[in-house]
């Protein structure tokens, strides 16, 4: 049964950490709509994943704001307490650190699972399914990217078209002129209409005009040739049977389990960490959040961003450095870990004035 005082700081902790990830999402995620709606509008990202590109990336963004959030958010309920001499007075009755230290924990253990499932499984599930949106849609893709009033170039490099108009549906054109220069002759085609073809057997795409006007020669000749067709194929793009390969990111634990891929092993390691340090991170929030009373409110909190941005370094450079073999698997991230465990420790002797293995529950 938790008592008055474990119910009032857990719902503190609560109010804060939720505050503290919902500000950083909405910026973060601004900032990635940006981007993808511009891979859109550049025809990087086909407009059908545009969501599930979107929804991938938010997903992982979130596995990585949880540790974040969750420590300035303890930081934030702390400090306000501590300059409110609320847990002044706490300490002064027995409640120490110990105490603290439950709240924290029971409000800690819920959000550790919701990162791990993020970070281990579904942000990876989400990755791949808008992968696979895009490979899936890449080839009708290279039509739509058609600008209507400009000269398009084919991928190919070998045709130029313009069109005046195109359909809602982005499949149909009206109005079109393509020109194609040759070693031997230049072509010159005119139609009232085109739209988008794949070979369902080759996978190719082809812009489908007609009816219209062909013109075949060579500039400065008044050799040319005048064809008039009533349906017409150009070649826009071949299937591409290479598919590209998946990120480590991108694939699922299972997969990445089964690889003998030193990245892919360094991917599980990775994933399994994130929750990790959000344990690491809100154990060292409850004495790093003490603020004296002369200190301001949020006093604490420069410090705290710059606590999680070396945190964050580390654990980043480890992982390069073992990408790169120059850091054995074994030794992985915990390295960091433990230093940041020391970290802990000793703000905790710091504090209480005990030994950082066994403390009372009273504070300076």
């Amino acid at each position: 049964m938790l008592s008055i005082v474990q119910r009032y700081l857990i719902l503190e902790i609560f109010k804060s950490s939720a505050a503290t990830i919902l500000i950083l999402f909405v910026i973060l995620m601004s900032n990635t709509l940006g981007r993808v709606l511009s891979e859109v509008s550049d025809g990087e990202v086909p407009i059908e994943a545009l969501l599930p590109v979107f929804l991938g990336q938010s997903i992982q963004i979130l596995s990585f704001l949880l540790p974040l959030g969750f420590f300035l958010g303890v930081v934030f309920a702390f400090g306000r307490l501590y300059k409110d001499h609320e847990l002044v007075v706490l300490h002064a009755c027995g409640f120490g650190y110990k105490q603290l230290y439950s709240s924290v924990v029971l409000i800690m253990l819920p959000i550790v699972l919701l990162t791990a499932w993020l970070s281990i499984w579904m942000s990876a599930e989400a990755l791949q399914s808008a992968k696979n949106i895009v490979d899936e849609k890449k080839d009708i893709h290279q039509f739509q990217r058609l600008k209507v009033g400009q000269f398009n170039l084919s991928k190919d490099k070998k045709n130029v078209f313009f069109m005046q108009s195109m359909s809602a549906n982005k499949l149909e054109i009206q109005d079109v002129i393509i020109t194609q220069k040759g070693e031997q002759s230049n072509v010159l085609e005119t139609a009232k209409f085109g739209k988008h073809k794949l070979d369902g057997k080759t996978g190719d795409l082809f812009l489908e005009v007609g009816p219209g006007t062909r013109y075949e020669g060579k500039a400065g000749s008044v050799d040319y040739k005048i064809i008039e067709f009533d349906t017409h194929g150009i070649l826009l793009e071949k299937n591409q049977t290479k598919i590209d390969a998946l990120k480590p990111s991108e694939k699922h634990f299972s997969q990445l389990q089964q690889s003998k891929k030193r990245k892919d092993k360094v991917e599980v390691l990775w994933r399994l960490n994130i929750p990790l340090t959000l344990i690491i991170l809100g154990l060292l929030a409850v004495p790093l959040s003490y603020i004296s009373p002369r200190q301001g409110r949020y006093g604490r909190i420069g410090l705290a961003l710059l606590v999680f941005i070396v945190y964050l370094n580390l654990l980043g450079f480890s992982k390069g450095a073992m990408e790169r073999d120059s850091l054995p698997m074994w030794l992985n991230f915990w390295w960091v870990h433990i230093v940041f465990i020391i970290l802990t420790l000793l703000l905790l002797k710091q504090r209480t004035k005990q030994s950082i293995l066994f403390w009372r529950g009273k504070s300076q």
